[in-house]
């Protein structure tokens, strides 16, 4: 199925498919990094089940009211001012993909907002959600239905053509990607991209990071033999060669780079494996990735697909202790995993790590605070169980509270583009919900718009995931590069 959701997995974003509850390597997405106050070293799985929804054309929806407080910040109570109008497009609806849970935490954070915390600066917020298909007329569409509207500042949760932001630039609305997938989320003027752990920019990179480094030290292993299988989507073949390719031949020197890594590893090789979304049998791919000899495995796709190339592998001989395997958290599904049994354990998930979706008494310091209030107020303010425990949820949430957090650095009246300019002005000092703080200003040539690649890994050890390596990246290695979108 040619999913929203395998789109973003296709780039390592912190999403998950929509037949299970995610931990972002873990956001879970696996990972998801918390600077100075990290929890506990483990995080145990939760479970959901995806909900759909009807497609709709542009809707409008106010904020409610209500009362509460946020995880270590003052009660500021109800919004009264003048609303300040967001507008969101959404993939719901449709059966190429649908991922109402995300607008619906971007609803739940705002009504809270409004209710509890003051709104942004005193102004409550109204939602304007504009429903879309996976089309790229479609995503023109709704972009320039809410450019018409007259919104402040519009909230793209993933979106693949990257179409929709030149239509904002025309009327001068500053744009926010709370999960950034393709080269024009990472590259586009007025975008910031802030999404935890940089979407597939982080994501993948990340994956080659930890895979011809980190991994050495874990394993004990020396690795110059890399295979590839990567997800055969549209945005697929872009962090394919982007953000794995690439940065894998920055390493072997066959890259220019700026990096003072490149050429670090010249005995490095690699080859790229396509699979086909929702094929039902990767046994050839599987052989192939294997006939490589590898020393590492790196994939990122949806959930569904991920596990079954794993069980391919396994069906072929493969096993982790052979051969360790390294997934993006766009992988992770923990009924999956389970299922897997053995064959699973010991699998490495990179990704963010703000620990939202972990269960709390797992969680100490900032990261339970933050996944307190996002669990507890999630359900409060209108989202089911199965809802919470998404990824898409999760980073809807996130995009929402660091809206309100950014908000309060505004001198005088907050409107959208105020708070862009503070996001603009980042620099890695403040911290920032359910991620590790973001430096929009430090952001390298080409990836003007992101706003942060940190990420971590954990490993699956049969019942939840343990954290190996807190905080790493990998933009480094694409750094000052040329954009290589293959295709």
């Amino acid at each position: 199925m040619f999913s929203f959701a395998l789109i973003a997995a296709a780039c390592g974003s912190d999403s998950d498919s929509d037949d299970g509850s995610d931990g972002e390597a873990a956001s879970t997405e696996a990972a998801e990094e918390a600077s100075d106050d990290t929890g506990t070293d483990s995080e145990e799985a939760p479970s959901s089940d995806a909900a759909g929804d009807d497609a709709g054309e542009t809707e409008s929806s106010e904020a409610d009211d209500g009362g509460g407080d946020e995880a270590a910040a003052e009660p500021a109570g109800e919004a009264t001012g003048e609303p300040i109008r967001i507008g969101v497009q959404n993939a719901e609806g449709d059966p190429a993909g649908s991922f109402p849970e995300y607008s619906i935490a971007i609803q739940a954070a705002a009504d809270y907002i409004n209710a509890e915390l003051g709104g942004l600066g005193g102004r409550p917020i109204e939602i304007e959600l504009c429903k879309m298909v996976v089309a790229p007329d479609d995503s023109q569409r709704c972009a320039n239905e809410l450019a018409a509207s007259g919104v402040e500042l519009g909230l793209s949760t993933f979106n693949f053509f990257g179409n929709h932001f030149s239509i904002y630039q025309g009327s001068d609305i500053p744009v926010i990607v709370g999960t950034p997938v393709t080269i024009a989320d990472f590259t586009s003027e007025g975008v910031y991209s802030i999404g935890a752990g940089g979407g597939c920019l982080g994501a993948h990179t990340g994956l080659v990071e930890f895979a011809t480094n980190q991994i050495e030290e874990l394993e004990g292993i020396e690795v110059n033999t890399v295979s590839v299988p990567w997800a055969d989507t549209p945005p697929g073949v872009v962090c394919y060669n982007d953000l794995e390719a690439k940065p894998l031949d920055v390493l072997n020197g066959s890259e220019p780079a700026a990096s003072e890594r490149a050429g670090e590893k010249p005995d490095l090789t690699y080859i790229g494996v396509p699979i086909a979304p929702a094929a039902p049998d990767v046994t050839p791919q599987a052989t192939e990735v294997l006939e490589n000899d590898p020393d590492v495995i790196i994939y990122s796709a949806q959930g569904s697909d991920c596990w079954n190339f794993v069980d391919a592998l396994g069906r072929l001989g493969w096993t982790v202790e052979e051969t360790p395997l390294v997934l993006s958290s766009s992988c992770t599904d923990f009924e999956a995993m389970r299922a897997a049994g053995e064959t699973a354990e010991g699998i490495y998930i990179v990704g963010t790590s703000s620990g939202l979706l972990s269960p709390l008494d797992s969680l100490e310091g900032k990261r339970l605070e933050e996944a307190t209030t996002y669990q507890e107020k999630g359900a409060e303010y209108g989202m089911s169980e199965d809802d919470i425990f998404k990824t898409f949820a999760s980073a809807g949430f996130a995009s929402m509270m660091n809206i309100w957090e950014f908000s309060q650095n505004v001198e005088g009246e907050v409107t959208g583009q105020a708070i862009a300019d503070a996001l603009a002005a980042t620099d890695g000092t403040q911290e920032t919900f359910g991620s590790t703080p973001l430096d929009c200003s430090g952001a390298p040539e080409p990836y003007v718009a992101v706003c942060n690649a940190t990420v971590g890994a954990n490993q699956w050890d049969g019942e939840q995931l343990d954290l190996v390596v807190e905080e790493f990246t990998g933009l480094d290695l694409v750094a000052g590069t040329e954009l290589r979108p293959g295709g």
